[in-house]
């Protein structure tokens, strides 16, 4: 009889454990500390890396940054003609954000809103 009673104590406890995770205080994802690099999501500036800024206009929002030239993006971002870091691509499947689509010319090429004409917002 102990064993049993044992056993079910046990199992209750793993059951407890496992379903304690719903009230996690960390809901947000500043809350974990994790920011968004060039290209990423976001809804103010406080949600981009730092030395970027929050484009509200883009669906989703996008992290991008002010540049001169391509060297001032870093790796994996390209300067476009509105002198704004976005992230580069070479191809349609490397802008995996819904609403984004892979544009300008190579070497060129950058993910931006996909209604868009052009490159300008």
């Amino acid at each position: 009889m102990m064993t049993k009673l044992t056993s079910m104590a046990v199992a209750a406890l793993l059951v407890i454990a496992c379903g304690g995770g719903q009230t996690t205080p960390q809901t947000t994802s500043n809350a974990s500390g994790t920011k968004s690099p060039i290209g990423g999501g976001c809804t103010s500036d406080d949600d981009c890396t730092s030395g970027l800024f929050c484009d509200k206009d883009d669906p989703g929002g996008q992290c991008l940054k002010k540049c001169a030239t391509t060297a001032d993006c870093g790796s994996g971002a390209v300067c476009s003609d509105e002198k704004k870091c976005y992230q580069a691509c070479q191809k349609p499947t490397d802008c995996t954000r819904q609403g984004y689509a892979c544009k300008g010319a190579a070497p060129n090429m950058f993910c931006d809103t996909a209604g868009e004409s052009g490159e300008h917002h």
